[in-house]
């Protein structure tokens, strides 16, 4: 009998990095504050308010890269993913859509078959957006921006 198909099976894994402060400002990350306490003109996306990334986010980001085996990039460039939800206040997404820090990585498993290397495409560090909250009222949902600017890195 010929081999036709083969299955393949890619994953794309969201990691929320454990930082005290936000990708691009200097909000606290902290979970389970009240609904928006956790904001600024920045990580809501107001006019005239600009991102200064944040250290730590690269230093994990270049630390799960090597973890895992990748190539670091020399440059680190951000991209915006224009998009349209409520729970996203700029309207777009920071993120490395083009240029990730980490590309061409893996890891080593093992099965009953023996070691079987995991091929990672690339690392790239993004923000979370915001939530929608449904549960406090019968009528509405209500926004919560705390989130939104969370580090994240998406493997």
């Amino acid at each position: 009998m010929s081999k036709q198909y083969e299955t393949v099976i890619g994953l794309e894994v969201h990691v929320e990095l454990a930082t005290k402060t936000k990708i691009f400002c200097s909000c606290s990350t902290a979970f389970g504050g009240a609904p928006n306490t956790h904001t600024c003109p920045v990580c809501t996306g107001m006019p005239g308010s600009l991102p200064v990334l944040n250290k730590q986010v690269v230093e994990y980001a270049v630390a799960v890269g090597l973890a895992t085996n990748c190539t670091i990039t020399q440059y680190c460039k951000f991209d915006r993913k224009n998009y349209f939800y409520p729970d996203n206040p700029q309207n777009y997404q920071i993120s490395q859509l083009y240029l990730p820090i980490c590309r061409n990585g893996s890891v080593e498993i093992e099965t009953a078959g023996g070691k079987k290397s995991i091929g990672i495409h690339e690392i790239h560090m993004e923000e979370d957006a915001g939530k929608l909250v449904h549960d406090e009222w019968e009528d509405c949902s209500i926004v919560d921006y705390n989130r939104s600017g969370v580090p994240l890195i998406e493997i």
